[in-house]
């Protein structure tokens, strides 16, 4: 995919979709990042606080 397409998505999910939804989108699109990385990596990606991650994952 073109960088400048990925990009732009991402920028309109962080915008429109709430974050239950953009992890949701990050664990079908890349499921290894979530095991790979800190949680506060991810949550930074996503634009959640980590305690909000934290409790998305927990719901799983």
């Amino acid at each position: 995919m073109n960088y400048g397409i990925a990009m732009q998505n991402r920028v309109n999910n962080a915008i429109s979709l709430p974050a239950v939804e953009r992890y949701n989108n990050l664990f079908k699109t890349h499921p290894a990042f979530l095991q790979r990385f800190p949680q506060h990596l991810i949550a930074s990606y996503l634009g959640i606080t980590k305690e909000t991650l934290s409790r998305i994952r927990k719901q799983k």
